[in-house]
């Protein structure tokens, strides 16, 4: 059966269907004696003198095997639950892996060496440990004949470009490139946004493309994502890119989206605060505010205050983006208060060139050198993503102001998350395009009819480097 628990019960039906079966011939023997011996004691046959020995010996039997193998079946199912694989939220099972006939691999991993080559390993790697089962070629696994690269592409199910600086520029590229465009296989984009790794921004990746592929790859709304080198976020991506595997399979070509979970990631946590906490958000720390609001809306139980002073809060929240220490004098000596009070400090650095993110290498510019030193940043800033890795950053930060795991169902929190992102947003788009209204990515359903991918979110990503390097 495809599920654990499944086989368990199974097991335990088989054995049970065994102990009747021996009960009912244990039965027929001794009313046999009985019939045919009447002098014979059949105790001295079976070892039951009587038949109501037997049946009660039995129905003992069948009790115990099936209670020994239920209990089994819930440690199971509860050790399957745990394991980190891809699930299909509306079902909590993994998802039916599926390929058309005549095909080889689930995946095509297009990538330049010089840039791509560890990201794409890894890629295909986490993967395999995500879905189970799913088959990605990788050139230095499964490349025999670099003459034929066109029938791999043709044996394979879709493409993803790992998009990075040179891509574009390899003779080899460019041939995976047009065979997947000329055999119309469904594509998935996976951007480098780490400089120091060959990445860049969409837009100066896409002027490497020649103008003539340009349309058919970023203008046809396949799916989209970027890769990320943490752990958590990095889940995202990889979600992203199932999801656009799965809906291009002979199982979920009727879907247009297909909502995944990992166990044990953040943003699917049912978190609350347990324990009454404030949380300060300073007037002179410009976007805190909004983010100490989102998570208080987010995850019940969080008070937030943003009087000119901590006053009774438990904890400050340092917003980083290209105006902290700068816009506001004030801010500096708040945190070194702060720090002198003990005032636990939970800091959030801004990835979202909208909302004025920046490298992390920025804050020792601007940063009093008197804070520096002290060790302000010894302690682990988390990243602010936009699109679908934010409800992970919202999670991360909830955690360090003492969220623990709650009762109530995800369902409702996920609501909850849902609504402060669209709140957020509501309230920004007057000014420029802001994060939870900034789509990383969308999975389409291979036809490029559904998924979108949108530069501004893309780019957002491109100062991922400096908060990847502070970690």
């Amino acid at each position: 059966y495809k599920r654990v628990e499944d086989n368990v019960l199974a097991v335990a039906t088989s054995l049970a269907l065994l102990l009747l079966f021996l009960g009912t011939n244990w039965t027929t023997i001794f009313l046999g004696i009985e019939e045919r011996y009447q002098e014979a004691d059949p105790a001295d046959v079976l070892g039951f003198g009587k038949l109501n020995a037997i049946v009660d010996t039995m129905i003992v039997l069948v009790a115990v095997a099936l209670v020994f193998f239920l209990i089994g079946a819930v440690v199971a199912a509860r050790r399957v639950a745990k394991i980190p694989t891809v699930r299909l939220v509306s079902t909590k099972q993994p998802p039916e892996l599926s390929i058309v006939l005549g095909l080889t691999w689930h995946l095509f991993n297009s990538h330049i060496w010089s840039t791509g080559q560890d990201a794409v390993g890894n890629i295909k790697s986490e993967l395999q440990l995500l879905v189970p089962g799913l088959k990605i070629f990788l050139d230095v696994d499964d490349l025999k004949d670099i003459g034929s690269l066109e029938e791999y592409i043709q044996h394979s199910q879709m493409i993803l470009f790992f998009l990075s600086c040179g891509y574009f520029r390899s003779k080899n590229c460019l041939r995976e490139i047009r065979s997947s465009l000329e055999q119309s296989k469904p594509i998935v984009l996976v951007q480098e946004a780490d400089p120091a790794k060959g990445g860049a921004t969409l837009q100066a990746l896409r002027d490497e493309c020649p103008e003539n592929l340009q349309p058919d790859i970023f203008e046809k709304g396949w799916a989209h994502t970027i890769y990320m080198r943490i752990q958590e976020f990095q889940r995202v991506s990889l979600k992203t890119i199932v999801e656009a595997v799965l809906l291009c399979s002979p199982n979920y070509l009727n879907q247009t989206s297909l909502p995944l979970c990992v166990p044990g990631e953040p943003e699917s946590q049912p978190l609350a605060f347990a324990k009454d906490t404030m949380l300060w958000a300073s007037p002179a720390n410009a976007g805190a505010q909004l983010l100490a609001e989102e998570i208080a809306t987010t995850f019940a139980g969080l008070t937030v205050s943003t009087a000119e002073a901590p006053g009774p809060a438990t904890h400050m929240l340092l917003y980083l983006n290209e105006d902290s220490f700068v816009s506001d004098a004030r801010l500096a000596e708040q945190v070194k208060q702060a720090r002198q009070d003990r005032l636990k400090i939970v800091m959030a650095h801004e990835n979202d060139p909208g909302l004025g993110g920046c490298p992390f290498s920025r804050f020792f510019e601007v940063t009093p050198q008197e804070l520096i030193a002290d060790g302000l940043y010894k302690t682990l800033a988390r990243s602010c993503f936009p699109g679908r890795h934010h409800p992970v950053s919202l999670a991360l930060l909830a955690k360090d102001l003492g969220a623990t795991p709650a009762r109530s169902g995800s369902v409702a929190r996920m609501s909850r998350l849902s609504g402060s992102i669209a709140k957020r947003g509501s309230r920004l788009v007057p000014a420029i395009s802001r994060r939870s209204s900034a789509t990383t990515t969308t999975a389409g359903d291979g036809s490029g009819g559904e998924a979108t991918v949108s530069v501004d979110s893309v780019e957002a990503a491109a100062s991922a480097e400096a908060a990847q390097e502070h970690v």
